[in-house]
């Protein structure tokens, strides 16, 4: 069972390092020593951290946890006509293992009691995208590069 607990000023390395595990792969291959890849990481993490407060400034982090252990974080935007997954992301241990389903359901099923829709973006290629589609996200725009997805409650899960 999962639960979710609001991200504290302690919880920052935490984040960064869910944030940078995410990354890592694609970081890593290309070429660049360990203290150039943390230092780029962190730079883009503190981006990507002003970027989503600009963008969602009522959004919150929370800590995703499995029992005691922390295993990843979310960011959602609770606004006035939908819920906006603005970020999520678990530790690579934690993949595969049902949990990222699980997290998704229960926000599901939290628009559905609110009656909002439940919206996100990805990636294109991300494999990702694949587990939305299963859980009845449907694509409403693509750029080439991003796909904004949306799930109503009126889609079974």
């Amino acid at each position: 069972m999962l639960r979710f607990s609001s991200a504290q000023a302690e919880d920052e390395s935490f984040l960064y390092e869910v944030y940078a595990s995410s990354r890592i792969g694609e970081v890593g291959a290309w070429g660049w020593g360990p203290g150039r890849i943390d230092q780029f990481l962190r730079m883009q993490y503190r981006f990507q951290q002003k970027a989503y407060a600009e963008q969602y400034p009522e959004a919150a982090w929370n800590i995703v946890w499995r029992g005691q252990e922390r295993v990843g974080r979310r960011m959602t935007a609770w606004l006035e006509d939908r819920i906006v997954l603005v970020d999520v992301a678990l530790l690579p241990a934690y993949q595969r293992q049902g949990i990222g389903t699980s997290l998704l359901q229960t926000l599901q099923h939290e628009a559905q009691k609110a009656a909002k829709r439940l919206c996100l973006s990805v990636q294109v290629h991300n494999p990702a995208r694949r587990l939305y589609e299963r859980l009845g996200f449907r694509t409403e725009q693509e750029n080439g590069l991003y796909c904004e997805m949306i799930w109503q409650a009126s889609t079974q899960f």
